[in-house]
């Protein structure tokens, strides 16, 4: 180590890393004060040796708050590093004691992997964690859903996420099709569901945003197909009740058809055609990974969809 590294050593504490990650993940630097129980212009004072100390201007203001530099986004996940292990040392091994807890969980899901779980998750809290509180709700998307993990809003996300930044840890839940449900007395079905009888009926979609096409639509136009969309609905519950009460129908995924369709008199069909399957994945902030009440929640939730 050179003596210019060892001068800038010296020059830095923790609690200078403390203030960036809080800026980090709040973008405003009011805000991270009232998080650490300090005043703002001892944040900004912190924030200005930082800036000195590592030759860049780390944040750069804006209408919508403080945006960091390329050089902070390369720094946020070494210093969530850092800190974790400064933590494990200085508070030593620990175990979570879910029976006492009253942690309040942030679990961000789509409306599928939300539906899917939520029932047994809470259950399995009910059981073992009664003092838990749990709060389920949509990210909006994936780059909200990081965003939100990397400011500690979120615990942990579960959807289709096709790039994942290297300050997330992403897991495997579980693969996953599609089948098809419709009333169980529907009558183009009672021989069975061919391709031509799937594009002849009028179908309900699930979309968050209102829209009328979907993943399925995609994969028939690549094929020279189109079917005949008339509705969509925000939630697959609903979808399902629908589908129920008419002669729609609806393309779900396996587990929501396996697990769903039965309570709303509903059949399930295979589709008449071939669809790739699609993942489902489990997200969390790899700062959260050396906390063991994150752990306990990502194993409940794992064991909520085998």
């Amino acid at each position: 180590m050179t003596d210019i590294d060892t001068t800038k050593l010296r020059r830095l504490d923790f609690s200078l890393l403390l203030i960036f990650q809080a800026v980090f993940r709040s973008r405003r630097s009011t805000a991270a004060a009232e998080r650490l129980g300090l005043s703002q212009p001892a944040v900004s004072h912190a924030l200005g040796r930082l800036r000195d100390l590592l030759e860049d201007p780390l944040f750069l203001r804006r209408p919508a708050g403080l945006q960091p530099t390329a050089r902070a986004v390369e720094l946020a996940p070494k210093v969530d590093a850092l800190l974790a292990q400064a933590a494990a040392i200085v508070d030593g091994p620990h175990e979570f004691d879910a029976g006492s807890t009253r942690r309040h969980f942030k679990v961000s899901a789509n409306d599928f992997a939300g539906t899917l779980i939520m029932a047994p998750l809470v259950s399995a809290l009910a059981r073992e964690a009664p003092q838990v509180r749990l709060s389920l709700s949509f990210a909006g998307g994936p780059s909200q859903a990081f965003r939100k993990l990397r400011e500690g809003d979120l615990d942990i996300a579960i959807g289709r996420f096709p790039g994942v930044p290297e300050d997330c840890h992403v897991e495997r839940l579980f693969e996953e099709t599609y089948q098809v449900v419709a009333r169980s007395r529907h009558p183009a079905l009672r021989d069975g569901l061919t391709l031509d009888i799937y594009l002849s009926l009028d179908h309900l979609i699930v979309s968050f945003a209102g829209d009328l096409v979907g993943t399925i639509d995609e994969i028939l136009t690549r094929n020279g197909h189109s079917r005949r969309v008339v509705a969509s609905s925000p939630m697959f519950l609903s979808a399902f009740a629908a589908a129920a009460a008419s002669n729609l129908i609806v393309t779900a995924p396996r587990r929501l058809a396996a697990r769903f369709a039965c309570s709303f008199g509903l059949r399930v069909l295979d589709l008449p055609f071939g669809v790739e399957p699609f993942l489902i994945d489990m997200v969390r902030s790899r700062s959260s990974m050396g906390d063991p009440a994150v752990d306990w929640l990502a194993e409940r939730i794992c064991r909520s969809v085998a």
